[in-house]
């Protein structure tokens, strides 16, 4: 199954350098008609309820680190996860530069003294020095479904139990291009402080709310486990191989720091190097789409699932 989806991604790539990154509306099947501005009340994890957060938190306009609207950010996320029960806390350092940053978490049911099995992460800082920059997949889409994850999760108390949401600040570097040392400092603060009390799993997600989307599992930094199950989801949730597959190599995100420490993990991240968009104005809700987010929330959740009858395992 990996080797299959090895091939189907060096044949998607070729293809990707050869085209332009968007096809005629006419021929998008992720178009949508309708879009949704409203959240529903509705059993099933809804990519429309994800796509109106998503929507939400880009009308604040560009949200870098400590910033009026990264703050205005934060009341949203907290708010919205507090109205099905999750208890929310900011955890605040400085770096050396002086730059104050807060990540966000969020942990269902009673308080315990060791970190919960199952990590959920995604960053919420959008880069700044970009005009216009609302990050609209890239910050955006990943912390929506994770809202729309946590309102489903809470009717699962005991599943919901078991995981802890994670929004990290400070994934983007300060310079254009990230580095070991300049970017990720919310996911390496996090490592550093929960000293040694760390989760089972990490599951971290990152731009995964585009229309034909093309979600690229880095190879070299996922757990063999986690990559085993992503693969068999993929048949399992009939997702399209040519949009789900995997990347032979590495990438630099919040998921690094908690593999250095030892944490199986798998990072859900689209491939970004397709066009123009990343890290331009035109990462914005035009980017967008509700049925490319219910996949990854399907996709999220199935992996959940799996993890959660492990751990139940002798």
């Amino acid at each position: 199954m990996v080797k299959k989806l090895l091939a189907t991604l060096c044949c998607s790539l070729l293809v990707l350098t050869a085209c332009k990154e968007d096809p005629p509306a006419s021929s998008q099947p992720e178009q949508q008609a309708v879009l949704p501005a409203e959240l529903q009340d509705t059993v099933e994890l809804s990519g429309d309820n994800a796509y109106v957060h998503c929507a939400a938190l880009c009308s604040l306009g560009p949200r870098p680190s400590n910033s009026v609207a990264y703050e205005k950010q934060l009341v949203y996320l907290s708010e919205f996860l507090q109205k099905f029960g999750w208890r929310v806390r900011r955890e605040s350092f400085t770096l050396s530069n002086g730059m104050l940053m807060t990540n966000l978490h969020a942990e269902f049911g009673e308080e315990s003294a060791t970190a919960r099995p199952i990590l959920v992460s995604c960053h919420i800082d959008t880069k700044r020095g970009i005009r216009n920059f609302v990050g609209a997949d890239d910050g955006a889409s990943a912390a929506a479904l994770m809202l729309e994850l946590a309102r489903v999760l809470a009717a699962k108390p005991e599943l919901a139990a078991k995981v802890e949401f994670v929004f990290f600040d400070g994934e983007e570097a300060f310079a254009s291009r990230m580095s070991e040392t300049d970017g990720m400092y919310g996911s390496r603060y996090d490592v550093m402080r929960r000293k040694g009390n760390l989760p089972d799993w990490q599951i971290n997600l990152d731009m995964v709310g585009g229309r034909n989307k093309m979600i690229a599992v880095p190879i070299l930094d996922t757990d063999s486990r986690l990559m085993q199950l992503y693969t068999e989801g993929v048949d399992k949730l009939g997702l399209s191989h040519e949009r789900w597959t995997l990347y032979p190599g590495s990438y630099l995100d919040d998921h690094q720091p908690f593999v250095r420490a030892g944490v199986p993990s798998i990072n859900l991240i689209a491939y970004f190097m397709d066009g123009n968009w990343w890290h331009t104005s035109r990462d914005d809700m035009s980017r967008i789409c509700p049925h490319s987010l219910a996949e990854s929330g399907r996709m999220v959740l199935y992996l959940l699932d799996c993890l959660d009858k492990e751990g139940s395992q002798p």
